[in-house]
């Protein structure tokens, strides 16, 4: 028939065995948790680097278009200056 010893011994390795799954289990679950938690800090922390990226950009486009204001102002007195002195020098010149 069945051998104690034997039903004795596969008793104690299963029992081995669930204990071991039941740990690799919790591996799992905390290797899950640590890998969310920085997924959600690489998130956190591109994010806020995207903001000041946009902030950036914005100053940057604010600062080109008054540049770009100033160089339309500046060529259109230069050229009403230049106009001026045509004007003037065929005045003067006839």
């Amino acid at each position: 028939m069945s051998d104690p010893n034997n039903n004795t011994t596969v008793l104690v390795e299963l029992g081995q065995v669930k204990g071991q799954l039941s740990a690799l289990t919790d591996l799992i679950r905390q290797n899950h948790t640590a890998t969310q938690t920085r997924i959600e800090d690489l998130s956190k922390s591109v994010g806020v680097r995207f903001d000041g990226i946009e902030k950036r950009l914005a100053t940057l486009e604010q600062n080109e278009r008054g540049t770009a204001m100033r160089a339309a102002g500046t060529g259109a007195l230069s050229g009403a200056i230049v106009a001026a002195g045509i004007a003037a020098m065929k005045y003067l010149g006839h």
